[in-house]
Parts: C-alpha cells; sequence; structure tokens
C-alpha cells in the first residue's frame, strides 16, 4: 500500500485513509459509487497550499470495515467516523469537503460536532432541513408510479444482484450516463420508467469513454467494488429513514460554519423535485453561505469532471476562512 495510506481504528471500525501534507488539515468525504480515489485531482493542489490532506474510504469501501448490519450506516454512525479521524490524527479541528452522499455526512459532521469543524463544504448535495414526512414516503409521493433509484435501493440484495452481476460494466454505465455528456443526452431522450424497472434498465454504454474518466480509472473504481461489494455503500440509502428520525430536530438548525456549495450545471440532483430549482432555495438554510457556485457543462462527478474549477473554488473559499 502508498506509504500515505493508514488504516486508522476509528468509532468501533478500521477507515482505510489518504493523509498527505502538512498544515491546515482538510478531510474530503466522498459518495456512491466512488472511493478516496475521486479525490485524486485535489490531493497535490491542496498539499502545496499547505493543507494536510485526509481523504477516507468511508466504511462499506474499498479497504474499510464493512459491517453487515444496515443501522451501521446510518449518519450518526458516519460522521463518528470522521471525528475518530481526527482523534487519531491529533488534529482537534478541520475543514470538511463532501460530495454526492459525502456532502450530507459533511453537513451534519459540523451540526453534530461544531467544535471540530472549521469550514464545511458540500458539492452536489446541499443542505436542507428534514421533511415532514420521512424520505421514503416523501419520495413515493413525488415519483409516484415511476422509477427513482433511491426507493429501487431500499429492498435488501435487489440492486446489489442487479449491479454485481457486471460490476465493471455497471461502474461504467453509472459514471457515463450522470456526468455532464450522458445528463445532456438523457434529458434530451426525456424518458422515465416504472416503478418495477430495474436501475440498469433503459441505460446503456456509451461508445467511448469520456475525457475525465480513463480505463485506468475505471479498473481502480472496479477493483475497489469487487473488493468491498455493493451491499455496504447501498445500505447508505437504506438509513435514510432512521437519520429523519434520529435527526429531524437537529435538521432545523441552519448550517452555522463558513460554508460553501459548489454543484455541475447538469448535475442530476438539480432536478431531483420536479419545477423546485434547490439553488434557488437553499441559502435559508445557512447562516453563512459565502459560495455558491454552478460550473457549466458539468454533471455530477464535480471535482473529476471539472476538477482546476473546483479547486480553485475551494481554495480561494478557504482561503478567507
Amino acid at each position: 500500500m502508498n506509504e500515505n495510506f493508514k488504516i486508522i481504528p476509528t468509532n468501533g471500525i478500521e477507515i482505510n485513509t489518504l493523509v498527505q501534507g502538512e498544515g491546515d488539515p482538510v478531510i474530503f468525504v466522498h459518495g456512491w459509487p466512488e472511493s478516496w480515489y475521486s479525490w485524486r485531482h485535489q490531493i497535490k493542489p491542496f498539499t502545496e497550499t499547505g493543507h494536510k490532506v485526509i481523504i477516507p474510504d468511508v466504511r462499506g469501501y474499498g479497504k474499510s470495515s464493512k459491517p453487515y448490519n444496515i443501522s451501521s450506516y446510518t449518519m450518526k454512525e458516519l460522521t463518528a467516523d470522521i471525528i475518530g479521524l481526527l482523534d487519531y490524527l491529533d488534529e482537534p479541528e478541520a475543514h470538511i469537503v463532501g460530495h454526492d452522499w459525502g456532502a450530507p455526512i459533511a453537513w451534519y459532521t459540523s451540526l453534530l460536532y461544531p467544535e471540530r469543524i472549521l469550514s464545511v463544504s458540500g458539492l452536489s448535495v446541499p443542505f436542507t432541513s428534514s421533511n415532514e414526512n420521512k424520505p421514503t414516503d416523501f419520495f413515493k409521493s413525488i415519483y409516484k408510479d415511476n422509477f427513482f433509484y433511491m426507493l429501487y435501493f431500499q429492498k435488501e440484495g435487489v440492486a446489489e444482484k442487479e449491479f454485481e452481476k457486471d460490476l465493471k460494466s455497471t461502474l461504467e454505465i453509472l459514471f457515463t450516463n450522470s456526468d455532464y455528456r450522458g445528463m445532456k443526452e438523457n434529458i434530451e431522450k426525456s424518458t422515465s420508467k416504472s416503478k418495477e424497472s430495474s436501475f440498469l434498465e433503459g441505460l446503456s454504454k456509451k461508445e467511448s469513454l469520456p475525457s475525465w474518466l480513463t480505463d485506468k480509472d475505471l479498473e481502480y473504481y472496479f477493483n475497489q467494488f469487487n473488493m468491498s461489494g455493493m451491499r455496504g455503500p447501498l445500505n447508505r440509502y437504506r438509513c435514510m429513514d432512521i437519520d429523519w428520525a434520529e435527526l429531524k430536530e437537529l435538521s432545523k438548525n441552519k448550517i452555522q460554519k463558513p460554508a460553501c456549495f459548489i454543484t455541475g450545471e447538469l448535475d442530476p440532483v438539480n432536478f431531483f423535485i420536479r419545477d423546485v430549482n434547490l439553488l434557488d432555495i437553499i441559502e435559508v438554510y445557512y447562516d453563512d453561505l459565502r459560495v455558491k457556485k454552478i460550473v457549466e457543462k458539468c454533471g455530477h462527478w464535480t471535482q473529476q469532471e471539472k476538477p482546476e474549477e473546483v479547486n480553485k473554488i475551494l481554495l480561494d473559499f478557504l482561503k478567507e476562512i
């Protein structure tokens, strides 16, 4: 293993973590279906500007511990994992940056452990307070008879079986259908499918990989998920209702730390709730939202698709903290 990786004991499990550089610590938290590797373009720019970079494989992924039970993947557990990393590294405070599921982990780490977080940045998924209805009921009311992947993921084993049948093909389809090029094509097609559909139904490989994703990148991701399987990563989605119950009151608070939010022009999260532009409404959930940026010609994989733009936004933001 690269000498910059450590297997760190935290919160009763072990987390594979890249630790590199010296200076103000910045923790980068990945989403689904990713790994520490999704932050590969951030390591050098941040270490060269005086930051200690801390990039874990979230529990369930890669070489980190993979508890079986759904309840092991709640937001309370995942945020405690992050704090345990800081404790192990003897860092009293850190900046935190998250993408996709990593963004809610970052937002809630700042709410649950405000004394440990200097600033919080989210890519793709903004912070919003909990709905009055639990998430699965809320999404059922919106999507009704249409397919929505988070609802599809709720039944144990179903998505795992579909994805793991041909893991490499699955990952290629996931990455290339949610980036800018893939989203542009999907929006032009504008097709919907019934709630009885499978995730991959109607999705196919593109003729070529996009410029941001190489064969080497895809092979790395394949090896990570071949090692971990999909159960742990998918269990995160199965904790949505548990999180809603446990954090409902906390979610009514605003994000108080200096905050930055970045999204891609065609990030699918922007289209989750029809006729509602999340970017128009998110500021009410923050006390100190200093940056709100839309990256042009970018889909869901923000820091991988447009690393130079994202790095500049984040580093400029951190300079002011």
